[in-house]
């Protein structure tokens, strides 16, 4: 890490934290990270209802996070209450970092992230350094050239949003970085063994599992793994992170053989990982940002779970990872999935090759901050 030491780093984030979504477990493992790596941040977020816990405990974090709550009122349900909250919250950390930094004379700089597109439209009159990570390709509208006038230095999630930024922008490339996503490397450093871990789960000893993790939205191409599941009756699946309720909203019905085990604790999904034959990441060619522009943390976890990995073949993935680590199948096609399951299970040599592989790219929290960090003490 660079010698020099960053200032103290505001994190503004318009999110509901804690949140069991996966931009606050990002927020949060980001956050440990960087205090771990010795910079002082404090998180400034919008105080809406959510969980009495504090970070530390509902992440199961290292350490604490700072946090400072701006009063907004919670109207963030419908798309005319989400744009109206988001300017409360805009107009509130703009005067509370004012008067810190004007009125107390604060030093500190700012790091932002895109979770809305106009939240962050007062942070450049602030007259303070700022740096941006984004986790999608962003139109030229006003509230991106504003960000994006004065920014010290941007953060993309892969390296087809970095280079849409540069064009789109006219951003030099020294002032973006591309970084992926991460994974904890504490909460993978004691592995189970499969049969301990379906023990535990209360899990079948004697199935193959094919496991995906992740909530359930239109844009990720789960209905793909409700055909893959119906094509592989032998095979149990299992979707953790949503509901069969929240599957059915997407208007498919669920064949016997997937079981939806809904929301789990982060510190749990390892042993799930672990009790799997099989994980599934998948993408879909229906949706921009899915097809292109999403960085799957649970790809990073997969990997460092040393099991295979069924993956859609779209953009975004095949920029994390190859054809050495993963085994593609085609995205939205549910007969190719259900083949290379298939194929992984009745080939466990090959499978364990490219785990191997998968295993010597791993790319954790703390080295992703590392990298941020030396990137941030470059463009002060």
């Amino acid at each position: 890490m660079n010698e020099k030491r960053l200032p103290r780093i505001m994190y503004v984030a318009n999110a509901r934290m804690p949140t069991e979504k996966a931009h606050g477990i990002q927020i949060a493992k980001m956050c440990e990270a960087f205090i771990e790596q010795g910079v002082d941040i404090e998180l400034v977020v919008p105080s809406r209802g959510t969980d009495v816990r504090s970070l530390k405990e509902f992440y199961g974090l290292r350490t604490d996070v700072p946090m400072t709550r701006r009063w907004v009122p919670d109207w963030y349900g419908s798309r005319v209450g989400f744009a109206a909250s988001s300017l409360v919250f805009a107009i509130q950390y703009f005067l509370h970092l004012g008067w810190r930094r004007y009125i107390r004379r604060e030093g500190f700089i700012i790091y932002t992230t895109d979770l809305d597109q106009f939240s962050f439209f007062l942070i450049p009159f602030l007259g303070v350094p700022y740096f941006a990570e984004m986790h999608d390709a962003k139109k030229k509208r006003w509230a991106f050239r504003l960000l994006f006038w004065r920014v010290r230095a941007t953060i993309a999630v892969n390296d087809i949003i970095k280079k849409e930024l540069e064009a789109v922008f006219s951003i030099p490339p020294e002032n973006i970085m591309m970084r992926p996503n991460g994974y904890d490397a504490g909460l993978f450093r004691h592995p189970e063994e499969k049969i301990a871990a379906r023990h535990a789960l209360g899990l079948p000893p004697d199935k193959n599992i094919a496991l995906y993790v992740g909530r359930i939205y239109p844009w990720k191409g789960l209905d793909t793994l409700v055909h893959t599941a119906r094509l592989l009756p032998d095979v149990l699946f299992y979707l953790v992170g949503g509901t069969a309720d929240a599957l059915q909203m997407l208007g498919e019905g669920i064949p016997p053989n997937l079981v939806c085990a809904g929301s789990r604790d982060h510190a749990e999904i390892p042993r799930w990982l672990w009790a799997a034959d099989v994980l599934l990441v998948f993408g879909t060619e229906k949706d921009a940002y899915s097809y292109f522009h999403t960085s799957p943390m649970k790809l990073f976890e997969y990997m460092a779970a040393f099991r295979p990995i069924v993956a859609s073949r779209t953009p975004a993935i095949e920029t994390a990872v190859s054809e050495e680590k993963v085994f593609f199948c085609a995205p939205d096609d549910s007969a190719d999935a259900a083949e290379r399951i298939q194929y992984v299970l009745t080939h466990s040599d090959e499978a364990h090759r490219k785990v191997a592989h998968a295993a010597g790219g791993l790319y954790s929290w703390d080295m992703r901050a590392a990298d941020i960090t030396d990137f941030m003490l470059m463009h002060l």
